[in-house]
């Protein structure tokens, strides 16, 4: 686990840097529409996750679950560098970008299910699952956040976008030899041959018997559609178009998400509290602690705010990675964690679209008392659905 804990920090730290660098750097090239286009850029940079991401599902249930995490941080790593490199060549532009961060993505489709559904092999008394949840997930966030602070210092340093994408991706290539370095035994129910179009049915097959599962999909769906849209293009837009200021700031701000994300987590860990009931009060949070923002006049108060609201983040995160790992069988395990991270992913994929969409009519802080309020009707509403009982 200790091994596995320190791959996701920097993994984090990887993530953090791209996620801050990306849409401003797009935002950056384009003149016209810009925020149109740095939403469609998110949506094709999401869009594996609402498309192909049910085979990361069927490849962890039957193949070693270590070769495909290597698998997809290597490749990830190694096709980020094509960003600099069409750069190098004068050929940058959204188009590009939105093509690179789809195969980017279409590999780390594969990352959160490994992990998740490698956890268990790692952990040997079942009943310190939510524990080991929360620090795996906790050294995430630091790293976020510590990630989010590396991209301001770099750029006052030299403000060279293109340059810290390119160190980042070969930051990833290394992080991958760290994988092969683990060590478990795994009971593979490997096969040489599958049918797609099988697995296929089989998803829908879990969606239709399991409704618990079918209930935890739709909820995690409508959330992230509500709210991840906030959490890149709005803010974003927030921070370069409402205050007028750089990709410095914007990377402090997802900074101080992350820092909250993290202490979040380290404090639910310590809870001993339903993880059901975490998870419905989560969404409702998730919600909510975005409503003020559509109040907030100044920078300092919105890097406050952003940190109120990650400390409830981890109430969805760590309680539903928790929930699948107790209640769904192991032989569909690594299929419900992908159907999960396809929620998650690729409705941001749609959320961003939304939300690009909205931004060329509407003010930024009208964009977080949408989804804020989406967000906690959705929060509201789950509390009289039944799950896994």
């Amino acid at each position: 686990m200790a091994l596995l804990t320190i791959i996701q920090f920097l993994v984090g730290l990887a993530d953090q840097i791209y996620i801050s660098i990306v849409p401003f750097l797009v935002i950056s090239i384009e003149k016209l529409n810009s925020s149109l286009k740095a939403g469609i850029v998110s949506f094709f940079e999401t869009l594996p996750f609402l498309t192909i991401s049910f085979l990361a599902g069927v490849l962890v249930d039957r193949y070693n679950k270590k070769f495909l995490l290597f698998v997809s941080i290597f490749f990830s790593g190694l096709f980020l560098l094509f960003i600099p490199f069409f750069s190098f060549l004068n050929k940058l532009n959204w188009i590009v970008i939105g093509i690179i961060g789809f195969i980017v993505s279409s590999f780390s489709t594969l990352y959160p299910p490994s992990r998740d559904a490698l956890i268990p092999y790692l952990v040997k008394n079942k009943e310190k699952l939510f524990y080991y949840n929360a620090i795996v997930q906790s050294s995430y966030q630091l790293a976020l956040f510590i990630g989010g602070l590396l991209p301001p210092l770099i750029l006052y340093l030299k403000n060279d976008m293109v340059m810290l994408l390119f160190v980042d991706g070969v930051f990833l290539i290394v992080i991958s030899g760290f994988v092969l370095m683990i060590s478990y035994n795994e009971n593979q129910k490997t096969k040489s041959h599958f049918s797609i179009s099988e697995d296929l049915r089989l998803y829908f097959d879990i969606l239709r018997k399991e409704k618990s599962i079918l209930i935890l999909f739709i909820l995690t769906a409508l959330d992230n559609f509500f709210i991840m849209g906030l959490t890149n293009i709005a803010s974003s837009l927030y921070i370069k178009n409402y205050f007028n200021l750089s990709a410095k700031e914007f990377a402090l701000f997802n900074a101080f998400l992350s820092f909250g994300w993290f202490l979040g987590a380290i404090i639910i860990s310590r809870l001993k509290f339903d993880e059901i009931r975490m998870l419905k009060i989560g969404i409702f949070l998730d919600g909510f602690t975005y409503i003020p923002f559509f109040f907030i006049n100044d920078y300092k108060t919105a890097l406050i705010f952003v940190f109120i609201h990650g400390l409830f983040i981890p109430l969805i995160t760590i309680s539903r990675t928790t929930i699948i790992q107790k209640y769904v069988k192991e032989d569909i395990r690594g299929r419900v964690f992908s159907m999960i991270y396809m929620a998650v992913i690729g409705f941001m994929s749609l959320s961003g679209l939304f939300m690009g969409f909205l931004g060329e009519f509407l003010k930024p802080n009208y964009l977080f008392l949408i989804g804020g309020l989406g967000g906690s009707l959705l929060g509201i509403i789950s509390f009289s659905l039944k799950i896994f009982r």
